[in-house]
């Protein structure tokens, strides 16, 4: 396991001082939200239009309980956030401090905004161990097809200290890994030791 998993309760590392380790996101939450709200500031009206549903229901969901989001998930509905100030709500969820976030929340806000990036054509900033702490996550609770091909490959994080699967090594950019976890690409492009060089 990379290091990444050190940030990670009850995984299988090797037996150390365990006072660091937290179930609580918010601060890596708060940090991804940041950097969302900031990309969408500077979209265009239409842009921002494009990927105004993919942000309400984010929004939804961390703002929500945990009996609404129950209620929400019977119903095979999400509500829409009501403001369409949307950048403006993204960051009065940063200052819930009181709210303990689990890796889940944290998860569904570094696929958001890695699929607005996409969608928008506009870059993101988020950090490696975020992207480690929910590829590793993921991998272990992805789809059975998903899971099929981590046991043939390793991919590994160019630009972090982290990597999932089993077998020969594909080595990748952390936000390309995280897409195809989550089904939203195919298995990413392989690195070579050139372009590595290029991209650092």
């Amino acid at each position: 396991m990379s290091d990444v998993s050190r940030y990670l309760p009850l995984s299988q590392r090797p037996r150390r001082d365990e006072s660091g380790v937290t179930g609580d996101w918010s601060e890596r939450l708060a940090a991804v939200l940041t950097s969302l709200a900031a990309l969408v500031d500077g979209l265009a009206p239409e842009a921002r239009a494009g990927v105004h549903d993919d942000l309400a229901r984010l929004v939804w969901r961390l703002r929500a309980t945990r009996r609404e989001r129950a209620t929400a998930a019977l119903s095979r509905r999400s509500p829409r956030a009501l403001s369409d100030d949307l950048p403006a709500l993204l960051r009065a969820v940063t200052t819930d401090s009181a709210r303990r976030r689990p890796l889940g929340d944290l998860a569904a806000a570094v696929i958001t905004a890695l699929d607005v990036a996409e969608a928008t054509g506009s870059p993101i900033d988020i950090d490696p161990v975020t992207l480690g702490a929910v590829a590793v996550a993921r991998a272990l609770n992805a789809p059975l097809p998903i899971r099929a091909v981590l046991r043939d490959v390793t991919l590994v994080a160019i630009d972090g200290d982290w990597f999932v699967g089993r077998g020969p090594e594909s080595r990748s950019l952390g936000a390309s890994i995280v897409l195809f976890l989550y089904g939203r690409t195919g298995l990413p492009p392989a690195y070579d030791g050139e372009q590595e060089e290029n991209h650092g």
